[in-house]
């Protein structure tokens, strides 16, 4: 219902001719939807401009200076599954398409397949999953984020096992999640420093006052899950649009004109109350 809904409205108003700084939100990408992503890529080529981390964050600061882009987008990567290295061998380097890949610590540390598998399953659903998995399904390990770095890509933080921070209620717990996830990469791969944290799940609910506010005062950016423009915002509270790749381009066009934002903003709000 919702994706007749929004090819209707797609039909009526087409893409926004208003200006957008926008993050994309993409998780595993199967091996069988790689066309679709390189598909996802011509059409966001097209449309779009597709801007690295440092010139989103220049955009953020008022400091992008001697560029007049219009609806600008920045690709964003959670967990760290393996087949985000693939896409990025594959689509995003010949391209010279820069993202920003936030990362789980302990699952990068994983080296069986099985093992990682296992923490899929226990840890990256809000319930245990205990449908099937696809065969190929599974983490990027050390070389892989290796890869990542060296290619000139932003590695920002998703917590140590993925936990969702709202359900948390020990304090030493909770800094355990935000905080060792940040010191564990950088001590893995010393030549980067964290700065970027993405909360797990990204909706309202995972996330509380107490958990937002240690970090807000540990990450310079806090990436959210909730749809939002980001071309004038006051806070650290970065908004983003999950995209799913079965979804026609007149869907993600509503996305990425702002549509739907009307639905998130009251959430926001509250968020960036939280660290006010």
């Amino acid at each position: 219902m919702k994706g007749i809904i929004l090819k209707y409205l797609f039909k009526i108003l087409g893409l926004s001719d208003k200006n957008n700084l926008r993050v994309i939100i993409l998780h595993d990408i199967k091996k069988n939807d790689f066309q679709k992503f390189e598909n996802l890529l011509d059409f966001l080529s097209k449309y779009f401009n597709i801007i690295s981390p440092e010139e989103f964050k220049l955009h953020l600061s008022g400091n992008l200076k001697g560029k007049n882009f219009k609806n600008d987008i920045l690709l964003s990567f959670d967990d760290g599954y393996k087949s985000q290295k693939i896409i990025t061998e594959k689509f995003l380097n010949p391209r010279n398409i820069k993202a920003i890949f936030f990362l789980i610590s302990d699952f990068i540390k994983i080296e069986s397949k099985t093992e990682s598998q296992n923490f899929i399953r226990n840890n990256l659903y809000k319930k245990k999953f205990t449908g099937k998995l696809d065969d190929d399904i599974q983490n990027m390990n050390y070389k892989d984020v290796q890869y990542l770095i060296k290619s000139g890509h932003t590695i920002g933080a998703h917590t140590k096992t993925h936990s969702q921070l709202s359900m948390i209620n020990k304090d030493l717990d909770l800094n355990t999640e935000i905080l060792d996830c940040k010191s564990s990469l950088e001590s893995l791969f010393k030549e980067i420093r964290i700065e970027d944290f993405a909360y797990t799940f990204g909706d309202f609910e995972s996330i509380n006052e107490k958990s937002l506010k240690i970090i807000f005062n540990n990450y310079k950016y806090i990436y959210s899950g909730l749809r939002g423009n980001n071309l004038d915002i006051t806070s650290r509270m970065i908004r983003r649009d999950a995209i799913n790749l079965s979804e026609s381009f007149e869907i993600v066009s509503c996305y990425l004109s702002g549509y739907l934002d009307f639905l998130y903003k009251k959430k926001i709000y509250t968020l960036e109350s939280w660290i006010k």
